[in-house]
């Protein structure tokens, strides 16, 4: 509980600190003293050094209201811009919108020139949603940024209105605001691409295509406009690409066609991607990344001589200029070497090249570790993965749990529950490790009840992950409860269309006798995995005819 000071302790300290203030104050008038400028009358007072102390006790002792209620009046009474920016932080920290709006915006009627004031109210108004009332903020804060930084400024704008819910209403003001800059030829390639960008929030595709045809239009070499129609491709807008052909022979050096090739990779067209990689290496053959990214893609599609000649070409070029970001290019592109090296059957060579990889730091030795498992899970040696594990795993959760998914692969079914409850024993929030036990115990048709609860458990750290809820709906089909399994396992097919998902998904429906819809799953299922160890087993278990 607090006590308020006494009338007489009270004065005294006043009149303490109004002495000390008195003694702080700088030299007044325009004298020199031994030489030196003189220096200006400071505008805070005695009186309100007093206050702002006052203030500033007043939060020391968990009152912000009165904290803030004073040092806003010294603001006020001095001009002063740091108590403005205090007033307007102390609002913040105690989550007053209103009180920190009230504090910008008298410190933006003091000082209308001050861009860091503007800011704060156009920022507290977007926190506020109050979207409407952002228009004069905005068109001032633009006014107010030195012409070297403009354009900088309007490319922020999507920032700022992206949590906004009212995302028609705000791409309508941002483009009034922006209407002075988009004929301006400095400006005008940034502004049409932030009006596609707040276009795009507000998904109308149309219309920011059009932006982005504009701003290109207005400056062929700017990237903007570009950067707009990549992320129209990734929205599947046909028409966008024809922009970005136009545009990449305009732009200087090679990261723009970079950015080209990763949005065909997400767009899964990988035979445009390696011919896109083809040209840049052929243009720009010391660009290490790209060789990097065309070794990866040739890996991927089982072009081994050229994946080998690509990922050779980017360690030679990787290791004249050493990076931090090399350096995980090094450990990527020796990986797929090595697994190249392992499809020939050349594993010693392989785990050999592995053993190459840099490990001068604790993080470094673990992924090589991971790196050289990885190689022999791919190639179904799980003896020797797990041997390897159980020599260097250690009181690592993440490495105990791997040996565990290993030990499950030879069978070694009580060693895997072994490893598995100590996981979770020395992390009780390790969901994975719920997971796979109770979906072991499920697949076996065992302790079903206690599964469950291990699946749920698991649920409840990760409620949307798709391959939880799959192990969900596998153990309620185990416990002949069909309609449950069927809509948790449609759930997780919607989550992730995963093979193995597919594969249990399936069999629900084949034991539901609604076979069609089985086979069109088990067929998806093939499409995007056919070589899925658990839907080959149930395609050769349930014998549909496919």
């Amino acid at each position: 509980m607090k006590f308020p000071l006494p009338a007489a302790r009270l004065w005294a300290l006043r009149l303490a600190l109004l002495t000390a203030a008195t003694c702080a104050l700088p030299v007044t008038g325009n004298a020199q003293t031994n030489g030196t400028q003189a220096v200006e009358n400071s505008a805070i007072t005695g009186e309100l050094l007093y206050e702002i102390l006052l203030g500033e006790l007043n939060l020391r002792q968990g009152e912000p209201v009165a904290g803030f209620s004073l040092l806003l009046d010294a603001a006020r009474k001095s001009n002063d811009v740091q108590l403005y920016d205090r007033a307007v932080e102390i609002a913040l920290q105690a989550r007053s919108g209103d009180g920190a709006l009230m504090a910008a915006r008298a410190w933006s009627q003091a000082w209308p020139q001050d861009r860091k004031a503007n800011s704060q109210v156009l920022q507290i108004l977007l926190a506020l949603n109050q979207v409407p009332e952002t228009f004069e903020p905005l068109k001032k804060d633009l006014a107010l940024a030195p012409e070297a930084q403009r354009n900088e400024a309007i490319h922020l704008i999507p920032r700022h209105y992206a949590r906004v819910t009212d995302k028609k209403r705000a791409t309508s003001l941002v483009e009034q605001a922006l209407e002075p800059y988009l004929n301006k030829s400095n400006t005008a390639a940034s502004a049409w691409t932030t009006v596609g960008r707040m276009r795009i929030s507000n998904n109308d595709m149309t219309g920011a295509l059009d932006a982005a045809k504009k701003g290109q239009s207005a400056d062929a070499k700017a990237q903007g406009p570009v950067l707009l129609a990549f992320e129209l491709m990734g929205k599947k807008v046909p028409e966008a690409e024809a922009l970005v052909i136009q545009a990449l022979p305009q732009q200087e050096g090679s990261e723009l066609n970079m950015s080209y090739v990763r949005v065909l990779i997400e767009l899964e067209r990988y035979a445009d991607a390696s011919e896109q990689l083809q040209r840049i290496t052929r243009k720009d053959p010391k660009l290490a990344d790209a060789w990097l990214v065309l070794g990866s893609l040739q890996f991927e599609q089982g072009e081994d001589k050229l994946a080998e000649a690509s990922l050779a070409r980017y360690v030679a070029l990787a290791t004249q200029a050493p990076s931090d970001t090399n350096t995980r290019g090094l450990t990527q592109a020796q990986t797929r070497r090595a697994a190249l090296l392992a499809r020939q059957g050349k594993m010693d060579q392989a785990r050999q090249l592995i053993a190459q990889l840099p490990a001068n730091s604790t993080d470094e030795q673990r992924s090589r570790l991971l790196a050289e498992v990885q190689l022999l899970r791919d190639h179904r040696q799980w003896q020797a993965a797990f041997d390897l594990l159980a020599a260097n795993s250690g009181n690592d959760i993440d490495l105990m749990y791997e040996q565990a998914m290993l030990a499950e692969k030879l069978q070694r079914l009580e060693e895997m529950e072994k490893l598995l409850s100590a996981v979770i024993a020395k992390n009780p929030s390790y969901y994975n490790a719920y997971n796979a036990l109770g979906f072991s115990l499920a697949d076996r048709n065992l302790r079903l009840s206690e599964a469950k609860q291990l699946i749920v458990k698991a649920l409840t750290f990760a409620p949307d992950d798709p391959f939880i809820t799959d192990s969900l709906g596998w153990v309620e089909f185990r416990l002949g409860n069909l309609t449950s399994a069927l809509n948790y396992l449609e759930k997780a097919y919607r989550g992730r269309a995963d093979a193995e998902i597919a594969a249990h998904l399936g069999e629900v429906l084949w034991r539901m006798k609604r076979q069609d819809e089985a086979v069109q799953i088990w067929r998806e299922g093939l499409n995007a995995s056919p070589n899925n160890e658990t839907l080959q087993e149930t395609l050769q278990r349930l014998k549909p005819a496919l």
